[in-house]
């Protein structure tokens, strides 16, 4: 669900008009048309998707479009740079079997939408639904288990295959200046620690506090490979065509180098999240969480050593951002002052299983279904 929808369509179409006036060159006659803002699209940034018609030099053009505007306001996380991304996905557009939509403009001005943003092409394919979860209805259930497993390997084999893009090649080593401190996981760590110290301002968080010190407690030793990492790599942040190829990789706003096991964690994480986090199963024809490793192991040749690790690391991550919803929503009056979801959610629930930490009392609250 989004916390708030702050753009109005019709205004949107206008703004949208005029931008395209001006950033492209010889456009004449140009028009925006069906502006949609989904009120499912998350608490981060917010998505417009429009049709956009100009004639250049004679030749009429029609592009199917999305954009993806900053929070103008109190967000999610404490920053944005979408510029970044617009960096990211043009880099990608050049990796075989990573279908990533291209980059249309990135325009920093705030006075057009509000905010700056990033117009890329809308893609085809359906999205594996967050809310409600996609493990409890929705298309993914009505495929057969041999339809739902494909889909699955085919995602595993994207996110091997933007594990294995050169970021020297592709001209990506900026992501290493973004955060202070050494790339990898110390600089993600202090990003994190810093990001819950901000989302949970005076607040004590119990739960997430002891899931960070056993993160420093037993992070591995060794030295480990540096990729790119997506970052959200998870299935409702990819498009599906109706055979289960992957259309689309969607949402980079967590994009940095860190170890491949970094996006596998987080990958398995969110779907326990999804099943056991909500009390759902976990459809019929998708591989157990050994048989995940074991493929993602065969699709890249890296030897998966720390998966345990970086699945606590990612429920602290989320239970940070639920931490930080639950301060949104009850702001936004969408849940009362008393509502326990910033402490007591699916994330934090399974990070003190999965860690032996007092679990959070009471029952589990979580911004999918409040609606």
């Amino acid at each position: 669900m989004a916390l708030s929808n702050a753009t109005d369509p019709r205004t949107a179409e206008v703004a949208l008009t005029a931008w395209l006036t001006r950033t492209i060159p010889g456009a004449e006659e140009a028009r925006v048309t069906n502006a949609v803002v989904p009120a499912d699209a998350g608490l981060s940034t917010e998505t417009i998707l429009f049709d956009a018609a100009w004639t250049q030099d004679g030749e009429r053009h029609e592009r199917a479009l999305v954009a993806r505007v900053e929070p103008a306001g109190e967000a999610v996380f404490p920053s944005y740079d979408l510029h970044a991304e617009a960096r990211v996905l043009d880099a990608l557009a050049a990796v075989p079997g990573v279908p990533v939509p291209s980059v249309f403009a990135y325009e920093p001005d705030a006075a057009i939408l509000g905010a700056p943003f990033l117009v890329m092409e809308r893609l085809p394919g359906r999205v594996p639904s967050d809310d409600p979860p996609f493990t409890a209805n929705g298309w993914v259930l009505d495929l057969t288990p041999d339809q739902q497993g494909q889909m699955y390997d085919n995602a595993l084999q994207v996110i091997a295959r933007i594990h294995g893009a050169s970021t020297e090649l592709l001209g990506l080593g900026f992501l290493a200046d973004r955060e202070p401190g050494e790339p990898g996981l110390d600089q993600q760590l202090g990003y994190w620690e810093r990001t819950f110290a901000w989302a949970a301002g005076e607040d004590s968080n119990p739960t997430v506090e002891g899931g960070l010190e056993w993160i420093r407690a037993n992070r591995p030793a060794e030295p480990e490979p540096l990729v790119l990492n997506w970052g959200d790599a998870r299935p409702g942040n990819m498009l599906f065509s109706a055979d289960g190829a992957v259309t689309g990789v969607l949402d980079w706003e967590m994009v940095c180098l860190g170890s491949p096991e970094m996006d596998l964690g987080w990958w398995l994480f969110l779907l326990r999240h999804h099943t056991e986090g909500i009390g759902a199963p976990m459809p019929a024809g998708f591989p157990t969480r050994e048989q995940t490793i074991a493929r993602y192991q065969e699709l890249t040749g890296h030897a998966v050593r720390h998966a345990d690790f970086y699945e606590v690391f990612a429920a602290v991550r989320l239970a940070i951002l639920m931490h930080r919803g639950g301060r949104l929503m009850t702001a936004a009056g969408l849940l009362p002052p008393d509502a326990p979801m910033k402490l007591n959610n699916p994330a934090s629930q399974l990070l003190a299983r999965l860690t032996g930490l007092p679990a959070p009392d009471g029952v589990a609250q979580s911004f999918i279904g409040n609606r």
